[in-house]
C-alpha cells in the first residue's frame, strides 16, 4: 500500500522539492506540499495540514519537514506524535525522496521513515576536484546523470 508524503517546509520549500520531484519522477498522487510562508503562524500551518489530512483520511502518512526543531517541524510532530498511521522526519534532501518516492509501496512506514533518513545520510558528499591535465577529454567533463 501506497503511503503518503506530506513535505513541510519554511518559504517555498515544499513546492519545490515537490516540483524537483514531479520533473524528475513524474506526478505522484501520494506527494502533497505545504509550505510555511511569513504570513503563516502555527495555526494557520496546522489547518493547511488539517486540510491535506482530511483529504487521505484513514491513510498511512509520513511527514517531510525541512528543518528538526522549526515550526513545520513541531506542528507536524503534534499531529504524528498521536497517531499510529503517521511518521515525522526532517531534514532530509531531494536524493532521498525519490527514493522513498520509488520504494513507497514495498516497504511499511516506519521503514520508509528509517530509509529517507538513512539515504539523506548516505547521498552527501565532497566533490573532488581534478587535475585539467588529468581530463582526456572535455566529454569526461560534461556527461551528466
Amino acid at each position: 500500500m501506497k503511503k503518503n508524503i506530506i513535505l513541510i517546509g519554511h518559504g517555498n520549500y515544499a513546492t519545490g522539492i515537490k516540483s524537483s520531484i514531479d520533473l524528475i519522477a513524474g506526478i505522484n498522487s501520494h506527494l502533497f506540499a505545504i509550505d510555511f510562508t511569513e504570513n503563516d503562524s502555527d495555526v494557520t500551518l496546522k489547518e493547511k495540514i488539517d486540510h491535506v489530512i482530511n483529504e487521505i483520511i484513514d491513510q498511512q502518512i509520513l511527514f517531510v519537514c525541512d528543518i528538526a526543531g522549526g515550526t513545520p517541524f513541531k506542528v507536524a510532530a503534534s499531529i504524528a506524535n498521536f497517531n499510529e498511521n503517521m511518521e515525522l522526519v526532517a531534514g532530509c534532501n531531494l536524493s532521498s525522496l525519490l527514493e522513498a518516492i520509488f520504494q513507497n509501496d514495498t516497504l511499511s512506514l516506519d521503514e520508509l521513515a528509517k530509509l529517507i533518513v538513512n539515504a539523506t545520510k548516505n547521498s552527501i558528499i565532497q566533490f573532488n576536484k581534478i587535475e585539467v591535465s588529468q581530463v582526456k577529454s572535455i566529454q569526461e567533463v560534461e556527461d551528466g546523470i
